[in-house]
């Protein structure tokens, strides 16, 4: 009989990670010595083959099939879609196929896993993440790693395209719970076991290193990861993760349109926007002590003034009204009940309120999550509707999806370690959200908390990546720093264009410290320093 067993891996760093390996019928301890590098390696011709990765297991699943093939890169021949573009390096690319069977009258599902084993391995396994309703980027996600030589993963949860966008509605409009299972967390956890199992078969050695990658859905994942099963990891990087998802989250990113529909009758046109932006930009730019064109400490921005301050400006599209403007603070408040009592975060003073989320309809949220009704108009939800019956409704249906258990102590006695960063003017859901989150933590860790948990802040920086603030430098490589060399990052690196035109450094603080303009070029990182708010 096939049994599943558990291989017990004593990494480089001194950390026992756990993974669900080849079919085997006894305990086998590999260790590691304890400062040897993760090296290179080479594969054998024959390693590539199917049939050399055949037997591998996961709880709970059944793999149903294994393709690999070697090539010398430059396109995808098995990652969706094939034919992307790919680093010109000789790798084995596997796709490794995978259901949970009939749960629940739903199903059988049938998950996808993508692996790129480079023959010039590093030693180290990094896995990517999605984002929005993508449990996967692609391609263009994967290269990067393998470029810099790591085995690289990625997978699509069991969640097929054309399920997109309401990838958790069946044809009746049943809420699919087995593939909301797949994407919230198994399907994560699925393809790691599986990836950390193949490289060992693939290299003769398993991975010194485990780490993931991702932004927004992709953050959430691997906080998933690090909560959820604290060995599979050895660091995750979780830019603006899509934490609190399931009813909070939603609250914050649907509330902008159901209070414009509800005072206003419709959205506010962008030119009036825009106005507003501007004048809120104007009244904070200089509270951090340097006017530079960012809110960097939007917590001591007097919105409500500078609102007050445009009301009855002109635009191409008519006056600023006293309405327009008691919108827009509600906005920046955020949802909460009637009687005044916050339900929680709302958007960030130096968002940009012409794109992201503000003038985009909740249909989705509504649609998929609350009511599993592809016909249900948004349009007919007050505000109270919103934080009341719509929010018992999310309650009720994503607990999964919150993501936001701040008991990071079994990941962090692994050696375990997360950089999390989230830009300042995210356009879809506030930084205040990942505060929130370092705050829970910190209040069970304490001081502890900055030895395996560090929070960047970053100025002007949009939803994972634009705005016009200077964006994270490689924040991976300082993650794998602090892993491998316990190297803790103070500061984060930042650079982008500046208003004049040249560049702009920046050192991103760790929260809770905050940039303090200390004189000279503000365009240079030491015009700034960190300091206690």
């Amino acid at each position: 009989m096939v049994l599943t067993i558990v291989m017990i891996i004593e990494s480089a760093r001194g950390r026992r990670l756990a993974a669900f390996l080849l079919a085997a019928t006894a305990l086998v301890t590999v260790p590691l010595e304890a400062d040897a590098d993760p090296g290179t390696a080479q594969r054998t011709p024959s390693s590539c083959a199917p049939d050399a990765l055949a037997g591998l297991e996961v709880v709970g699943a059944e793999v149903t099939a294994v393709a690999a093939v070697a090539h010398d890169g430059g396109t995808t021949r098995l990652t969706v879609p094939t034919g992307s573009a790919m680093p010109a390096l000789s790798l084995c690319e596997v796709q490794l196929t995978l259901t949970h069977g009939v749960e629940g009258g739903l199903g059988p599902d049938e998950a996808h896993v993508w692996l790129w084993l480079p023959d010039e391995w590093n030693g180290r396994l990094q896995a990517v993440g999605g984002g929005g309703t993508l449990a996967t980027n692609g391609p263009a996600a994967m290269a990067p790693a393998l470029a810099d030589g790591y085995a690289v993963v990625a997978g699509d949860s069991g969640v097929p395209a054309a399920r997109q966008p309401n990838i958790f509605l069946t044809a009746e409009q049943d809420f699919d719970w087995q593939l909301f299972e797949n994407w919230t967390y198994r399907g994560v956890r699925d393809m790691t076991v599986l990836a950390q199992a193949a490289i060992e078969a693939h290299y003769g050695e398993p991975a010194a290193y485990s780490y993931w990658n991702g932004c927004s859905n992709g953050g959430r994942q691997g906080m998933a990861m690090a909560q959820r099963f604290p060995d599979l990891y050895d660091g995750v990087l979780a830019a603006a993760p899509a934490m609190y998802g399931a009813d909070r989250l939603n609250m914050t990113m649907s509330w902008p349109a159901v209070v414009q529909n509800e005072r206003l009758g419709g959205f506010l046109p962008t030119c009036k926007l825009a106005a507003m932006r501007d004048a809120v930009l104007a009244a904070c730019d200089g509270d951090d002590g340097v006017e530079d064109g960012l809110v960097s400490r939007p917590e001591l921005c007097d919105y409500r003034t500078a609102l007050g301050g445009v009301v009855g400006t002109k635009t191409p599209c008519g006056k600023v009204k006293k309405t327009d403007a008691a919108v827009v603070a509600e906005i920046y408040r955020g949802p909460h009940e009637a009687d005044g009592r916050a339900v929680w975060y709302g958007h960030t003073p130096g968002m940009d309120l012409t794109g992201g989320i503000v003038r985009v309809p909740p249909s989705f949220a509504l649609q998929n999550f609350a009511f599993a009704d592809l016909s249900y108009d948004w349009r007919q939800v007050s505000t109270t509707d919103l934080v009341g019956e719509v929010r018992s409704r999310l309650q009720g249906r994503l607990e999964l999806l919150a993501t936001a258990d701040p008991a990071l102590d079994t990941f962090a006695a692994t050696g375990g370690k997360v950089l999390m960063w989230h830009g300042l003017a995210d356009g879809l859901f506030p930084a205040d959200q990942s505060i929130h989150y370092y705050d829970e933590v910190r209040t069970l860790s304490g001081a502890a908390t900055d030895d395996y948990f560090r929070l960047f802040l970053a100025p002007g920086v949009d939803h994972c990546r634009g705005g016009v603030g200077p964006q994270p430098v490689d924040p991976f490589d300082a993650l794998v720093r602090w892993v491998e060399d316990g190297d803790a990052p103070d500061v984060l690196p930042a650079s982008g264009p500046a208003p004049d035109g040249g560049d702009r450094e920046r050192g991103l603080c760790p929260y809770p410290q905050v940039q303090v303009y200390r004189g000279g070029d503000p365009n240079s990182a030491a015009s700034f320093d960190c300091s206690s708010a």
